[in-house]
């Protein structure tokens, strides 16, 4: 979902950038000194652990590909796998299920898999006329899912990224070693190595099996060691929590939708309260879906990215009614292109150029809404261990109502309710915190055909604010107002008129705000932005 870790930076970012991995890795793994061995775990994915899968792995009703060409010598059964494809026959009743599974070679159907407790199986065949006529069953596709794929966008010209600074911008300032305690968080993903910064807590299922001398994608390691990474170069959000690894995609990161649906049952049924799933597909299984509510069911939260393609629609299961769909932003606060936008997007996190563990002792640049979720399921993980007696949704839904205003006010289809910060959560019960912020500068042309300006300013601490004059510089001059009274958490804007642009000319516009306290984030007080007009 994002490029190479040095694609997107000039020459001399790349010399400086690979000089720091090389350091890093060092660091973590004392006893190597090949310089070359950092870049090995990742030569055909981008940016920082993001795989593209290949067409040949694509196997929903298509044929299930083999190398080409032909073997006189094949026997029957090789050439007809070679040519099979693959579908979910989802049963109205049990009966109907067990009197297909005793049969199912009867209709020249190859069985694959099957569930219990969804009443599914997962089939293999030749003809579309093998499905038909099979007794309370309803054929489907077994949807293609996969750690996300790089996006046709990328992040924009000036994004900015997060380093090992992504705990300090969602407002974790102080120690957090204990947090997470008690609480246990699914991975499902491609399995978690047993990384450096991981090698406590951590549990493993694998439902999958890699081909020979293959070793498992470091995706989900990344993501895990997000959530509770335990060394200082990749520090978690919630370190103390446990991890429960479940290994659903191949070494390349692809799966499918009736393995995830195992694994979010298997995570269910464990007893996760937590599930993060940094995964997407682009169909919506019905399979995922009813394992997805029996998840919720049982109190699980489930948390997962809404994909990277840059379009205005989720993928599954972040689109699903109750998931937590996170999108992606840069050091800056600002959306990154690359994140899916969506009605149903519920918060926006640290999403480019993340610091994250990597196969068994190495780090990488990670980069995507694959980094952004586990930010969240973190955060719900610290929440949850810090107020004991929470159920997890009301953990979740204390963690989303003291997001930081971002996009338009209220929830947007950019930021979904704003930005992850756990910090104001936190510090909720603490009172005299004064904390203004600029949070979004927004250029819009109104019904007249006139450009305007939209500047939204929110009191994010925990005193009221009175008279906290602000400045607002656009080309026409300098607006300035006063604020008058702004309780915790509230947001005020104004909306001005800016000058219309010649085709390829720059806005650039500035606003600042204040307050007579004593202000703990000075760094928010401000905000500059640059819009440009195109030739369309």
């Amino acid at each position: 979902m994002t490029k190479n870790r040095t694609i997107a930076l000039s020459s001399l970012s790349v010399l400086v950038i690979g000089c720091m991995l090389y350091v890093i890795s060092s660091a973590l793994r004392p006893q190597s000194n090949d310089s070359t061995h950092i870049y090995d775990h990742t030569p055909s994915e981008n940016n920082g652990g993001v795989y593209n899968p290949p067409s040949s792995s694509k196997h929903t009703l298509q044929s299930r590909h083999k190398e080409q060409g032909s073997n006189e010598h094949e026997d029957t059964s090789s050439q007809n796998q070679r040519t099979e494809k693959e579908a979910l026959l989802r049963f109205s009743d049990p009966e109907s299920y067990r009197s297909f599974l005793a049969q199912a070679s009867n209709n020249g159907l190859r069985l694959l898999g099957s569930s219990d407790q969804l009443l599914t199986a997962r089939v293999a065949f030749n003809n579309l006329s093998q499905l038909e006529g099979i007794e309370g069953a309803e054929a489907s596709p077994n949807f293609p899912v996969f750690t996300p794929s790089p996006p046709n966008v990328s992040a924009q010209d000036g994004a900015i990224g997060f380093g090992n600074n992504a705990l300090a911008a969602i407002g974790i300032t102080e120690d957090n070693s204990n947090w997470g305690e008690g609480v246990l968080v699914a991975v499902i993903d491609s399995g978690v190595n047993n990384h450096l910064s991981l090698q406590e807590g951590l549990s493993q299922i694998a439902l999958t099996e890699l081909t020979d001398e293959s070793s498992q994608l470091g995706h989900g390691t990344a993501v895990a060691s997000i959530i509770a990474g335990k060394h200082p170069l990749t520090p978690g959000v919630a370190p103390a929590a446990d991890i429960l690894s479940i290994r659903v995609t191949d070494e390349f990161g692809s799966s499918d939708s009736f393995t995830l649906a195992q694994g979010i049952l298997q995570a269910a049924d464990a007893g996760a309260q937590i599930i993060n799933i940094s995964m997407g597909s682009e169909g919506n299984s019905s399979v995922v879906a009813d394992a997805v509510r029996y998840a919720q069911e049982l109190g699980a939260v489930i948390v997962a990215s809404s994909g990277n393609e840059g379009l205005s629609q989720a993928a599954y299961p972040a689109a699903y009614d109750g998931v937590i769909s996170v999108g992606a932003i840069e050091g800056s606060g600002e959306h990154v292109d690359f994140s899916n936008s969506s009605t149903n997007l519920q918060l926006t996190a640290p999403g480019y150029q993340v610091n994250a563990a990597w196969g068994e002792d190495l780090l990488t640049s990670f980069s995507g809404t694959s980094a952004s979720a586990p930010f969240v399921s973190g955060a719900i993980a610290a929440t949850l261990s810090n107020n004991p007696g929470y159920t997890t949704q009301q953990a979740t839904d204390l963690l989303l109502s003291y997001s930081n205003e971002a996009g338009v006010e209220g929830s947007d289809p950019y930021y979904g309710l704003g930005t992850l910060d756990i910090g104001r959560v936190i510090e909720r019960n603490t009172s005299n915190i004064y904390d203004i912020a600029v949070t979004s500068q927004l250029l819009s042309i109104n019904d007249a055909g006139q450009n305007e300006l939209t500047v939204i300013f929110q009191n994010q601490g925990t005193a009221t604010l009175f008279n906290s004059p602000a400045k607002i510089i656009t080309p026409a001059g300098s607006t300035q107002l006063s604020i008058n009274s702004l309780a915790p958490g509230q947001t005020y804007s104004t909306t001005i008129p800016v000058p219309t642009l010649s085709i390829g000319e720059t806005l650039s516009v500035y606003s600042s705000v204040s307050t007579s306290n004593t202000d703990v984030d000075l760094q928010n007080n401000s905000k500059e932005n640059h819009y440009q007009t195109n030739s369309e």
